[in-house]
């Protein structure tokens, strides 16, 4: 399972999606493979006929991120799968992640892209400095994940209701919500975090990124919504059989 649609469907599967966002879709390889029966793409510029999907429930919104979460996002309501594929910066990627919020629910999961860079280069969040340097000393390989690794990071200081788990070799990142155990930041600074440059990314990468084998995490993502679900069923039997007792006290 190397392709990030064959990731989004299995993860869909487990929720039983409906409704998917895509933040950044450039030629639509995965947003047109993603089976959910209610798709939204969002990028400033498609680059691909998006006429030839378009329909009433497959939207496209031709915006930046910040334009879509201010202005358009209400329009569709909270999102059970939310793709994060923009700009390849930790600033973007993290308002992203943090915008998304709101329109999400207690079950909704996160596949975060570029979380894991290749190179030195290729976490230079800065594009243009990247591609002159390849020119000047001839390096072949254009991968380019920038610095989104370290959303990752800040995920763990300051999200502590949200799990985590990174594919190991597939850059991607699944997010859910879950509390951590035996939770403890470690910078407890998000500006610390933000200065971080690949030294930082090799020394934190194996204690932080949670590297895990994908059919583990799909199975630790489908065990805790299982949970999920029993809690919540849980507590609506708890408050219907307290609301009976006030009705009935004796």
């Amino acid at each position: 399972m190397d392709k990030s649609f064959e990731r989004l469907n299995t993860l869909a599967k487990i929720i039983s999606a409906s409704k998917y966002l895509e933040i950044g879709v450039g030629k639509g390889y995965t947003f047109t493979q993603v089976d959910v029966p209610y798709k939204v793409a969002v990028d400033p510029e498609f680059r691909f006929n998006i006429n030839d999907h378009a329909n009433q429930q497959t939207i496209f919104h031709e915006v930046t991120s910040d334009f879509f979460f201010s202005t358009l996002a209400s329009e569709h309501g909270e999102f059970d799968l939310i793709f994060l594929d923009g700009l390849h910066t930790f600033e973007q990627t993290f308002r992203d992640f943090c915008a998304s919020l709101r329109y999400s629910h207690a079950n909704t999961i996160w596949l975060i892209d570029d979380t894991h860079p290749s190179s030195l280069l290729a976490a230079n969040p800065n594009l243009r400095v990247t591609n002159l340097l390849r020119r000047l000393f001839r390096i072949k390989d254009n991968r380019w994940m920038g610095d989104v690794f370290k959303v990752i990071f800040t995920i763990h200081d300051f999200f502590p209701q949200y799990n985590y788990l990174t594919f190991p070799n597939h850059i991607q990142t699944v997010a859910w919500l879950e509390t951590r155990k035996n939770f403890a930041p470690t910078w407890n600074s998000l500006e610390k975090i933000s200065r971080f440059g690949y030294r930082s990314f090799l020394k934190f990468r194996d204690s932080h990124i949670s590297f895990t084998e994908g059919p583990k995490i799909f199975e630790s993502v489908k065990m805790s919504m299982s949970r999920s679900r029993s809690g919540r069923l849980s507590g609506y039997m708890a408050e219907r059989r307290r609301a009976s007792y006030e009705d009935n006290p004796s």
